[in-house]
Order: structure tokens, then sequence, then C-alpha cells
């Protein structure tokens, strides 16, 4: 379309306009502006990248701001952060990033061809495009459970060349970061579903369940925590196991060799007895220290220590 002055005068009443600038790619911002009719103060903060999230309420549409988790590069690194503005009025709607947005490519990809979903109203575009940002988290969260599902076997088979404890201090790193960046947007999403913040009938009112799952999204990060805290038990309880085996070896040993020890202590003391001037008997007290031992490892053996 030509975003021209007076496009929104233009938009018929069954008609939404979705207006998506990229700032990286170095997309005309301005002219958005412009045409829409938005003020110079917003259009001087949308010119800037970044933001905390926040809902601003104008006269004539709404400024929200939000964080966005995008696909990571490497899947064992925290997800990277993007922000993403978007401000609704009368029949249109404006979003402007940085880079690509995860986001808004699924949301694009879900209403493309779909003509049916025009009939949404600016307020549950808005509300979408916030779902559709939930949805990254969700994404993220199943992507971290998989990495303690595969931890945990790794934590059970108890190899030495896998660094367990090394991987839950990174995933609670990487975990402790996306609760950061999610609960920051409570209070937006709050603000989103308040009676108050309703322009107009024509802008509508914005899904008041986005708070709901809002908080689900929180829960099922939180929930993570007790995963690795399950997976940090798996491994604890399998080093405990193998510290007991290598005790249980070392007393087997110590119990094989005890009654060797014993012998060769009483037949190294100096008592002038016909037994010790025999050099055949040397042989009977070594047969007598491995006929013990042998002893020792088969009780051991039929009551599976070994």
């Amino acid at each position: 379309m030509d975003l021209a002055d007076g496009l929104t005068s233009r938009l018929s009443e069954h008609q939404l306009l979705w207006v998506d600038v990229d700032r990286a790619a170095g997309q005309d911002l301005a002219s958005a502006t412009e045409a829409l009719e938005i003020s110079a103060d917003l259009g001087s903060r949308l010119a800037e990248a970044g933001g905390e999230p926040d809902l601003t309420r104008y006269e004539q549409y709404l400024h929200l701001v939000l964080h966005a988790v995008e696909p990571a590069a490497d899947p064992t690194d925290s997800p990277p952060v993007t922000a993403i503005d978007v401000v609704g009025g009368r029949d249109w709607v404006l979003t402007v990033h940085d880079g690509p947005s995860a986001a808004l490519e699924r949301l694009d990809a879900v209403t493309e061809g779909e003509t049916r979903l025009g009939a949404l109203d600016a307020a549950g575009f808005v509300a979408a495009v916030a779902d559709e940002v939930l949805t990254g988290y969700l994404k993220v969260v199943e992507d971290i459970e998989q990495e303690i599902d595969q931890l945990d076997e790794r934590a059970l088979r108890g190899r030495r060349a896998d660094d367990v404890l090394g991987r839950i201090v990174a995933l609670r790193r990487r975990i402790g970061r996306l609760r950061r960046t999610l609960a920051p947007q409570r209070v937006a999403f709050a603000a989103l579903a308040r009676p108050e913040m309703a322009l107009d009938d024509a802008f509508g009112q914005p899904w008041p369940g986005l708070t709901d799952r809002l908080d689900r999204t929180i829960d099922a990060v939180e929930n993570l925590r007790d995963l690795l805290i399950g997976t940090f038990d798996i491994h604890m309880g399998r080093a405990a196991k193998d510290a007991n085996d290598v005790m249980k070896l070392l007393t087997l040993v110590s119990a094989v060799f005890l009654p060797a020890v014993v012998l060769a202590g009483v037949m190294g003391m100096n008592f002038p007895l016909p037994f010790f001037e025999a050099p055949e008997h040397f042989w009977i007290v070594i047969a007598a220290m491995l006929g013990l031992a042998l002893t020792i490892l088969a009780i051991a053996y039929r009551r599976g220590w070994v």
C-alpha cells in the first residue's frame, strides 16, 4: 500500500491494516508514523531500539512494548531477546522491531490467506501479537524440558565423561534469564486487559485471557526449576551410589587381605616354636591365606556383594 497522508481515513469498516517495520533492515519508519498520524513524541520513541515492557494509552491509540525470545543459533545458548513495539489504533496496527521476529512471522503465517481473520478488530490483533510472543516463550520451555530429559538419562548412566553438574548450572542460568525476561511483562499484560484501556467500540477490547496465559507461561518456566532440581537429585543419588560402590569394593578388598595380614603378623613373631623351623610350613601358611581369601570372596558372591 501507498503510505500516504489520510491512509487511515480510507480504511473501510471491515478492513484492518497491519504495518510492520524492521528498523534493522532500514525500512522507512517515519513514513509509516506519518501516514498513521502518530504523534512526533511516540514516533521518536519508536525510532529508538529496546525499551522495557510497558503499555501507554494515547487519545487515539495504544502503545505496547513486548520482549520476545528468538531462536538461538546454538540450542544450548540462551535465546536472544527482541523488543517489539505494537501500536494499535482504529482499524490499524503498527509493529516495529529490529531484525526478524519469529513471533510476527508465525502470526503472518497463520493469517495468510485466511480472509475471515480480517474480521479481527485492532484490539484482537494486538492481543494476537502478544499471544504469539508468549508462544515463543513456551517453545523455549519445551526445548529446555527436552534438554532436562536428556540430562536425566545422562545422570542415570553416570558416565565420567558427562559433565552433568556443569550442564545443570548452565540450564539454571538460562531458566533464570528466561524468567527475568518474561516476568516484567506482567504489568503490560495486566494493563492491556483493563477496561479503561479500550479506546472506543471500533478499537475493541483486548482478550482478557492474556493475563491468565501469561501466568501459565510463568508457571511453566517455574516448573523448569523443579525439573532441574529433580535432575540434580538424580545426579547426587548416582554420585552417592558410585561412592557406595567404591566403599564396598574397598571394604571387600580389606576383608580379603585381612586374614593374610593377621597370619603374616603371627608368623613373624620371634618365638622358638618347632613349627617355624620347618621350611615346608611356609607353603601351608600361604595356602591358608589363599583359602581364607577365597572363602570370603565366595561368601560375598553368594550374598550379592560382588
